[in-house]
């Protein structure tokens, strides 16, 4: 079976995951989220090949289940502390049958502040085509070996596969899982 993960939000209130663009700007919720963006903003800005919409105007999911992250990070970040504890894992069919979904895959590095998102580098998610990693790939390990070293921000999905899906994400029947460290 393949899956695809979301963090959970924390605060998590309701049924559902709502993309950026779909929050109160002025609401708690959604400054709270654009933080994550610090340094990255231009990124909010790209627009994403195939659905024609905006970073944050989908759900963004990854192909790789956080706990491997989790299991792969702590031998790279020291007293690394778990912010958010739970993560949906979700059946892809899930999402293919009910939401217009693509699969970004980048794994070419770009120069610092370029987050264009090539056409090549996406394709519309399906049952057949999907491929759910299983392990961190070695570009995310090289990235966290040079946070460790020049200092910066330890990113978790830098290189993973992420699933980009359009719209307002209903969650009944996902399945909740926690991380552990």
């Amino acid at each position: 079976m393949s899956y695809i993960y979301h963090l959970r939000p924390e605060p998590f209130e309701g049924t559902s995951l709502i993309p950026l663009n779909s929050m109160d700007k002025e609401s708690d919720l959604y400054k709270g989220h654009a933080k994550k963006y610090t340094g990255r903003e231009d990124l909010m800005d790209g627009t994403i090949p195939i659905l024609n919409c905006k970073w944050n105007d989908v759900v963004q999911f990854s192909a790789l289940d956080p706990q491997i992250i989790v299991n792969e990070l702590i031998k790279h970040k020291e007293n690394l502390k778990l912010i958010r504890l739970y993560y949906f894992k979700v059946h892809v069919k899930d999402i293919v049958s009910k939401y217009d979904a693509v699969v970004f895959d980048r794994k070419v590095s770009r120069g610092k502040g370029d987050f264009r998102i090539d056409e090549s580098e996406v394709q519309y998610l399906s049952e057949n085509s999907y491929q759910e990693l299983s392990q961190v790939p070695q570009e995310t390990i090289e990235y966290w070996k040079s946070v460790k070293a020049d200092g910066g921000k330890f990113l978790w999905f830098p290189f993973v596969t992420h699933i980009m899906v359009k719209g307002i994400i209903n969650i009944k029947g996902f399945e909740l899982c926690e991380l552990k460290l």
